[in-house]
Order: C-alpha cells, then sequence, then structure tokens
C-alpha cells in the first residue's frame, strides 16, 4: 500500500481513541493500522473495525529499568513516569511493521484538522523522514529535567512521516537498544540520534504538530494535546458512546 497511517496505545489511552478516530475520519480516508501497546480486548475489537492491528507487545530490551542507576534524568522524574517507558519504546520497534510505502504516525492526543497530503509529501525529499523540533520553552524544559544534552534541539515525536526506506528508522532503533539506560524515551533516543547523525530530513513546520493550543491556529493540520493536563482538558469533548 502506498500511504497509511499508524497510531497505537496501551490500554492507559485507548479511551481516546474514538475522539481520535472521530477527527481523522473527517478530513482523510488513508487507511489507518493501529498498534496494539497493551490494548484491552474490548478496545482491540473496535479498532478491528476501523482498520488493521499490529500486534507489539515486546520489544529486543529485556528490561527498561535495569543500568538507569546513572541515567541524567533519574532525579528528575517522578518513578510514576518510568512505567511509561515500555509503550513509548515500542512506538520505534513498530515503524518496520508498517505496511505502507509512505507512513505518517500520530499519537493519539492528536486532533486532525485537515487531509494530511502535505505531510506525506515531505517524505519524498532527501531520506524521506519529517519531523518537527520543540519549542524554545519545551527544549528548555526538557534540558532542565536532564533529558536533552546542552546544545541538542529536541524533536517532537508525536507526529511524524516516513518512506519505507528511510534509514532514520533503523538508526532509531539501533540508537534506542543501545542507549536506553540513558536515554529516557522513544523520543529522546531520536533527539539525540539526529543531532549526532546527519541525516537530510525535513525539519517541518509547526503547523504540522501544533502543540500551543490554547494558541488559535486556522493553519494548523493536527492540533497535538501534548500533555497530561490538555488531556485531561479533552475529557469533556469525548463522547464514549460513539
Amino acid at each position: 500500500m502506498d500511504k497509511g497511517v499508524l497510531t497505537g496505545c496501551d490500554h492507559r489511552q485507548e479511551y481516546l481513541l474514538k475522539w481520535w478516530w472521530k477527527n481523522y475520519s473527517k478530513h482523510n480516508d488513508y487507511p489507518v493500522t493501529f498498534c496494539d501497546f497493551g490494548m484491552t480486548p474490548s478496545a482491540r475489537t473496535w479498532c478491528q473495525t476501523k482498520g488493521n492491528i499490529v500486534t507489539q507487545t515486546t520489544i529486543p530490551i529485556q528490561n527498561l529499568s535495569e543500568g538507569i542507576e546513572k541515567a541524567p534524568w533519574i532525579d528528575s522524574l517522578f518513578p510514576l513516569m518510568w512505567n511509561h517507558r515500555e509503550a513509548w519504546f515500542q512506538k520505534a520497534f513498530v515503524q518496520t511493521q508498517s505496511p505502507y510505502n509512505q507512513t505518517i504516525w500520530l499519537d493519539l492526543d492528536c486532533e486532525v484538522k485537515k487531509n494530511l497530503l502535505p505531510l506525506y509529501e515531505l517524505t519524498q525529499v532527501g531520506d524521506g523522514f519529517a519531523i518537527a523540533h520543540y519549542l524554545d520553552y519545551e527544549t528548555k524544559l526538557a534540558r532542565s529535567r536532564n533529558l536533552i544534552r546542552e546544545g541538542v534541539k529536541g524533536v517532537q515525536a508525536g507526529v511524524f512521516a516516513h518512506r519505507k526506506d528511510s534509514p532514520v528508522i533503523p538508526a532509531w532503533i539501533e540508537w534506542c537498544k543501545a542507549k536506553y539506560t540513558h536515554d529516557f524515551s522513544d523520543e529522546t533516543c531520536l533527539s539525540h540520534l539526529l543531532h549526532e547523525k546527519d541525516f537530510n530530513i525535513v525539519y517541518m513546520s509547526r503547523n504540522f504538530n501544533w502543540t500551543t493550543i490554547e494558541q488559535a491556529n486556522a493553519q494548523a493540520l493536527i492540533l497535538h494535546h501534548a500533555s497530561a493536563t490538555r488531556k485531561r482538558n479533552l475529557l469533556p469533548l469525548i463522547n464514549f458512546n460513539d
């Protein structure tokens, strides 16, 4: 298949599935593959009515909590956050299972506002990978928590696009396997990889991944509710009976 979308979650985020689909399907009919990172059976059954499913419940890292005693973020993050690392790292590894020649990954907290064709077009450039940088305040926050090194401009891995032959994906996977005791998440792994390696990729406009949703933006393709507070604010907008 030529173009398609990947998204996924475990049981903690599956409450967003119907809301995500409602917004996505208003503007797009590209096929969707749902990545099961540990969904409940009912959520998995629902996903099967909308697209196909990839099951990715294990990764080639035996224990993400081993060897992190000297991680730079160990004293700056609540241990409760560490429980999310399993699902986050699965995102990198599952990209190789995409059935599409051109893939867009969308986190479930992404509110799709327009057709995604312009994002697919970015995969035709260079090494076939497109992603947005952090905003300056997001970079400062990540550095204050020792998540990214000084001089690194982080990337926001909730929205990205890639061509099947992009060298970025296998390099990202290898970085995750080698650096998980130091890097907190798939996103910080990707941020450091792209800083270190000279890939020919597109750093896309914020309009493709608008994370400051409090500021209206009629040009945004995607409004990304990328924080726990923003996701809590979505709850009144979700019709769980859809």
